[in-house]
């Protein structure tokens, strides 16, 4: 079974990928925020000594905070480091931008930046458009002293709504969506994403579907209220946050109150920037990922956690994966959202799915 987990890049953590491996995960992913976690290539490159067969990537960087042929140097010079097994996920960036005050990239921009990234992975000459300057530019490496452009790079992407859907269909091999173990949510994305597979013209399957979700095991006596307290804490609100037009859309098929309820949550976790009583963005995502923030306790109910969330004892967990993967998901992945209880989760899925899969 193709499984992906993703944690924070926290640069003592290394350990983490190799656990990852030992347990049989397919992929391992660490996320990019430049104000909230430790650099993700320096974690992915030392992370790439210490396993063998495990696969390695950003999940996910953005367009933004550098430019497609940084980006594509630092995936080329991993992909050195970890031949034929390296990733590059990108999307708009949620948090990466959000957390220094700025919009997250356009569609415009990601696509733009994958064009170029993914034309330099291949050793084309592309042309890009900087500081007001066009010009072409290629690796000027053609022996792979310097980095790997040999060995495949997977491309994942991560991005919504029709628009989302139409670029990763263009560029993509993995399209990661939040989702849960609901077959309703799966279905529909399911279905736009092969509708826009085919629209770009390429064969059906073309772009695999890979659901991310947050991930708790419960022990004995536990109760839904334990995976939010001692587990994936406020990560569930990241998936209301990113589905919440997507949804939209499709209350129709969706139902009015779950679309409502994940549109709700979203908005109070994000707040009103205008108000003026409006918490400062920096205080805003402080938090973020850390665990549950006492503040958003309140939002987050068991209509969401069952929604948005693999948890559950050990016998529903893997009955959940299976339910996901039968209802249109190439791929389970979890993000662990506290880096804190990370080697314990890690732990819990290689018991709990991927050893009985």
């Amino acid at each position: 079974m193709e499984f992906c987990i993703g944690t924070c890049a926290k640069i003592d953590q290394i350990g983490l990928a190799k656990q990852a491996e030992d347990v049989g995960a397919s992929h391992f992913g660490v996320g990019e925020g430049p104000l909230l976690f430790s650099d993700p290539y320096q974690y992915l490159a030392l992370a790439a000594r210490d396993t063998s067969t495990i696969k390695l990537g950003t999940w996910v960087t953005n367009p933004l905070t550098r430019i497609a042929p940084v980006t594509a140097n630092s995936i080329a010079t991993l992909n050195a480091l970890a031949p034929g097994r390296t990733f590059l996920g990108i999307g708009t960036a949620n948090n990466a931008l959000r957390s220094m005050g700025n919009r997250p990239a356009t569609l415009s921009e990601l696509d733009t930046a994958l064009d170029i990234a993914r034309g330099l992975l291949a050793g084309r000459r592309v042309t890009q458009t900087w500081l007001g300057q066009e010009r072409e530019i290629e690796f000027l490496d053609k022996n792979g002293h310097w980095y790997n452009l040999e060995d495949p790079v997977e491309v994942w992407m991560s991005a919504g709504g029709p628009k989302g859907l139409a670029i990763a269909a263009k560029h993509a091999d993995y399209m990661t969506y939040c989702l849960g173990p609901n077959p309703d949510m799966i279905g529909v994305v399911r279905r736009e994403l092969d509708k826009a597979v085919a629209e770009a013209g390429r064969p059906p399957g073309s772009v695999k579907l890979v659901a991310l979700s947050w991930f708790y095991q419960l022990r004995d006596g536990e109760t839904w209220e334990d995976g939010i307290d001692k587990g994936f804490g406020s990560g569930p609100i990241s998936s209301c946050i990113t589905n919440a037009g997507f949804m939209n859309d499709h209350v129709d098929e969706l139902g009015e109150p779950i679309v409502k309820a994940s549109a709700e949550a979203a908005m109070a976790y994000l707040g009103d920037p205008t108000a003026p009583d409006a918490p400062h963005y920096l205080e805003v995502w402080a938090k973020y990922l850390r665990g549950l923030d006492p503040v958003h306790r309140p939002l987050i109910t068991k209509e969401l956690v069952d929604y948005w969330c693999l948890y559950g004892t050990p016998d529903q967990l893997l009955e959940k994966t299976q339910l996901m993967r039968d209802a249109g998901c190439d791929m389970v992945s979890v993000f662990l959202s506290n880096p804190f209880t990370a080697e314990r989760d890690i732990a819990d899925i290689g018991s709990s799915i991927l050893a009985r899969a």
